[in-house]
């Protein structure tokens, strides 16, 4: 019954009434009784309350830690001198190690003026150095002698093949040089009248004996060899098919009446007196 807010319990009027009671309070506050009829906390009243005791341990540990460790941060954390030392982290012995320091690196440096052996040794590397670059350098000097010398037997070969077909014309008589370049020519374009020394009605370079006609009707290659050899032949100009070229490019000429006349039929080649021809270049014609 209540009254006023407050629980009244009628007055039990048996002690069954009385039992009844009590069990029905201890149920209440989460006790059953055991085999033999006392009572006994719930099991997981127990756990309950065996959790909050735990989280209450924990909290009042975790504040005890917070506070110890607030009081050492401001100080410089020491460790004991010496390869022992250690610090103890908990009951179960966890050590820290303090870190090994490495040993210093001390640069040698070498004095070869305050030491003699490495002088000598400094000097046998110098001496041995030079040695192999003067090596080189005769090394190097030798296969240009030798590239020289191949060069030189080259054109030995070269001028000894133009000039040793067997063509040994004078043409008339006409000068040493001039004799030199035609017998290489007729080596090198075989098959062709070659004349020299002769009169012309007009100024020619046949009469002194410093002038050749090939007589051709197809003598473009003559010409075009000539020109571009102008100077290792000595020649001081052609003249081919109405055209004429003293070493700056062909130019045509007036028509003289007929094929002879107008170097239709021949190559004309005038030299230079006193020249020192090298027959050598007609290899560049074969």
């Amino acid at each position: 019954m209540e009254s006023g807010g407050v629980a009244t319990v009628d007055a039990p009027t048996t002690v069954l009434d009385l039992a009844a009671l009590v069990a029905d309070r201890q149920g209440r506050a989460g006790y059953t009784p055991d085999g033999h009829g006392r009572p006994a906390r719930r099991a997981h009243a127990r756990s309950a309350a065996a959790a909050r005791d735990a989280r209450r341990h924990g909290l009042v540990a975790a504040g005890v830690a917070t506070v110890a460790l607030a009081a050492v941060t401001p100080a410089a954390l020491q460790l004991p001198a010496g390869d022992d030392a250690t610090l103890e982290l908990s009951a179960q012995g966890t050590r820290l190690e303090p870190a090994a320091t490495a040993p210093a690196v001390t640069p040698v440096v070498v004095n070869a003026a305050s030491d003699p052996a490495t002088a000598d040794l400094f000097k046998a590397g110098d001496r041995v150095r030079r040695q192999a670059e003067q090596a080189s350098q005769a090394a190097a000097a030798e296969q240009a002698r030798a590239a020289e010398a191949e060069q030189a037997r080259a054109a030995t070969e070269r001028a000894a093949s133009i000039t040793s077909c067997g063509a040994d014309s004078s043409y008339g008589g006409v000068a040493d040089s001039v004799q030199t370049v035609g017998n290489a020519l007729e080596c090198v374009f075989p098959g062709h009248d070659v004349l020299g020394v002769g009169s012309r009605g007009n100024a020619s370079d046949h009469p002194g004996g410093y002038a050749l006609d090939f007589m051709t009707t197809s003598g473009d290659a003559i010409a075009e060899c000539v020109i571009d050899n102008k100077d290792a032949l000595g020649v001081s100009y052609a003249i081919w098919d109405q055209r004429i070229n003293t070493g700056s490019g062909w130019k045509s000429m007036e028509d003289r009446g007929g094929a002879t006349a107008n170097h239709e039929d021949h190559v004309h080649i005038s030299f230079e007196r006193g020249a020192d021809p090298d027959v050598s270049a007609l290899r560049s014609c074969t």
